[in-house]
């Protein structure tokens, strides 16, 4: 008869670990005993998928800061490279350039562990700025596809319109905009959390 021992501990409550023992023999004995410990977070994420997702995510992370400080520091020193149609460029750059480095590694965090450590205030903060951040960058690509359309179906026109000063106020109007949509939530504008929950969520209601 095979006998079958579960025991699990909580640490903090967000880690379970089960100890599954079984004996192979039909006599009762202690021989040819085997343990496996299974470890799991309450993303429900096992230990070698968060190693595997941390390493991959870490590396696009780092391109993704790398690659973007690399075309502003391009933009700001080639003169050849110092054109309005590279101003909207630079501002799409800034925007990934700080997705990169200040949300995704708490974003990763938050995803592999399944609850969120890092404080209720950093919540509000991390959540403003993510939803600033990637409004933000989609509307840096709708302001470039609009130049390059301007710029194709109404050359001469569109040339002579688009001047420093315009450029300057199309990228402010994307910033405000973008500014606009995160700060109700910092001024009290949001779902209220669950005093009940087990484990702090932060989610962007």
């Amino acid at each position: 008869m095979a006998m079958v021992n579960v025991t699990s501990r909580t640490a903090v409550g967000t880690e379970e670990s089960f100890l599954f023992t079984e004996n192979g023999t039909g006599n009762g004995t202690l021989s040819n005993q085997s343990s496996v410990i299974i470890t799991s977070y309450p993303s429900g994420y096992t230990m070698p998928q968060i190693v595997l997702a941390s390493i991959i995510v870490t590396i696009l992370m780092i391109v993704v800061v790398i690659g973007n400080m690399l075309v502003i520091i391009a933009i700001t020193t080639e003169k050849a490279l110092k054109n309005i149609q590279n101003w909207f460029i630079a501002s799409l750059a800034v925007a990934d350039f700080f997705l990169g480095l200040v949300i995704m590694p708490f974003s990763l965090a938050n995803e592999l562990m399944g609850y969120w450590i890092f404080g209720t205030w950093w919540c509000d903060i991390h959540s403003a700025m993510d939803v600033l951040l990637s409004t933000a960058s989609i509307m840096n690509l709708c302001l470039i596809s609009l130049d390059r359309y301007w710029s194709i179906t109404q050359a001469v026109e569109y040339l002579k319109k688009r001047t420093p000063m315009r450029a300057i106020l199309m990228i402010g109007a994307v910033w405000l905009l973008s500014a606009i949509i995160c700060i109700p939530p910092l001024l009290g504008w949001k779902v209220p959390r669950n005093p009940d929950e087990e484990l702090p969520k932060c989610q962007v209601k």
